[in-house]
């Protein structure tokens, strides 16, 4: 059940940036869903392989680069998905950022961190011996 409100709290996002963001364009709230899945689905079997190979230019540029894979990750959910169009690279940053952002948000919604029990500490009485 938390998947399908995480997915359409994303749909959401995802129309919200078409409807104020210019160079994102989404037909209907139902694209809208589609492309939330679409990127999940990308970002779950295609990110960590190209997060692999891009390992020595994200380490160069102190994890920037991993925004450019963002951006490309935007760029082939647009082309899986007919209803939605992202005009430039840059409008598929933007909206990468946005949509990752609100997925950390939406899971620190659903699984809040639970607070560390704490130990109490139990001291036993002892003796000195001289």
């Amino acid at each position: 059940m938390n998947k399908i409100i995480k997915f359409l709290a994303l749909g959401g996002v995802v129309w919200l940036c078409a409807q104020y963001l210019d160079g994102i364009i989404v037909v209907d709230y139902t694209h809208a869903i589609i492309a939330a899945v679409v990127l999940a689905i990308v970002n779950t079997l295609i990110r960590p392989i190209l997060d692999i190979i891009s390992l020595p230019f994200t380490l160069v540029t102190f994890g920037l680069f991993s925004l450019v894979l963002t951006a490309f990750m935007v760029e082939i959910m647009d082309y899986f998905v007919s209803g939605i169009t992202v005009t430039t690279f840059w409008r598929a940053l933007l909206f990468g950022v946005i949509v990752s952002g609100a997925n950390s948000f939406i899971d620190r919604l659903q699984n809040p961190k639970k607070k560390p029990m704490v130990k109490k500490e139990t001291f036993t009485a002892y003796e000195e011996v001289d």
